[in-house]
């Protein structure tokens, strides 16, 4: 629905055929695949946060009420409160659209819209910091710092906190740079259930690594994009247990419409392969982590 409102709106000149492989390869060759087999609750909630963001996008393309767009990006922020820096991209689509209609960007429509769009997700954080008082006496805990859980991470948020750049070398190294574990036996390579980097679970991830225009909704997608990759290198873990690394979720719309940005009509060969190889892998990681969860 989102590559076929892109597409409506011109923003993007891929085929259909094209669409329907970046919908494989969003359903199957990302974490967004294994993380929907499993039932527990921390994985739930980023089910629940990809729904919601692509529903605040969805809305935003098709010109929607701003509230309605607030509320649906508020629901996603009670689920993972860090996918707030979504909002810039969601602004960053209505200026577009208004750009695109009245041919230069009004200020006061715009200034309408952020301040419709910002009150729903105002009291959703509030009514989060309101939850999190009435549990733990402190609107700014979560739980973690009385999870009952691994003993290291329970020490370093004690220690560090739960955002630090003390974080930061750690979550770098695991979210981009983290191979496969090598192994005395076979089969000699095994992945790591501290994370992988996302460049080799999800290869097609390498064709975003290219030249974009300045438009506003593009400029606004990567916004959100390192505002979210900042607070996630700075956050307490890398998302263990895993396979590959899965708070990439918290940023997957805005990327996979930029991977659309960058197909011109007929799906490249190589993006074609790239794909293939990640629905492999991540075929391949589901199996490996249900696997590893059942012993």
């Amino acid at each position: 629905m989102i590559f076929d409102q892109l597409s409506r709106l011109g923003w993007i000149k891929i085929a259909k055929t094209g669409i329907l492989w970046l919908v494989a390869l969003f359903a199957l060759g990302t974490p967004h695949w294994w993380v929907g087999m499993d039932g527990r609750y921390w994985y739930v909630s980023q089910i629940v946060t990809v729904t919601f963001v692509a529903l605040a996008v969805l809305l935003a393309l098709d010109s929607r009420s701003p509230w309605l767009v607030g509320l649906c990006l508020g629901m996603a922020i009670c689920s993972r409160p860090n996918v707030i820096v979504t909002w810039p991209f969601l602004f960053a689509i209505a200026m577009q659209i208004l750009k695109d209609r009245d041919k230069k960007i009004q200020p006061r429509p715009l200034v309408n819209w952020a301040i419709k769009s910002m009150i729903p997700i105002g009291l959703s954080v509030i009514g989060l910091l309101v939850y999190n008082y009435l549990r733990f006496h402190n609107i700014f805990d979560f739980g973690y710092a009385t999870i009952n859980g691994d003993a290291n991470l329970v020490e370093a948020i004690h220690k560090y906190g739960m955002f630090g750049v003390h974080y930061i070398p750690k979550n770098l190294y695991v979210m981009f740079l983290k191979l496969p574990d090598i192994l005395h036996d076979k089969p000699y390579l095994a992945p790591s259930i501290n994370g992988i980097s996302l460049f080799v679970t999800t290869p097609a991830f390498l064709y975003l690594i290219r030249r974009y225009e300045k438009k506003p909704w593009i400029i606004g997608a990567w916004m959100s994009v390192i505002l979210s990759l900042i607070l996630l290198a700075m956050y307490h873990n890398t998302g263990t247990a895993q396979f590959g690394y899965r708070y990439i979720l918290d940023l997957i719309v805005p990327l996979m419409m930029l991977m659309a940005v960058t197909i011109k009509e007929k799906i490249p060969r190589l993006l074609l392969l790239l794909i293939l190889l990640s629905i492999v892998f991540n075929e391949y990681g589901a199996y490996w982590f249900i696997k590893y969860l059942n012993g």
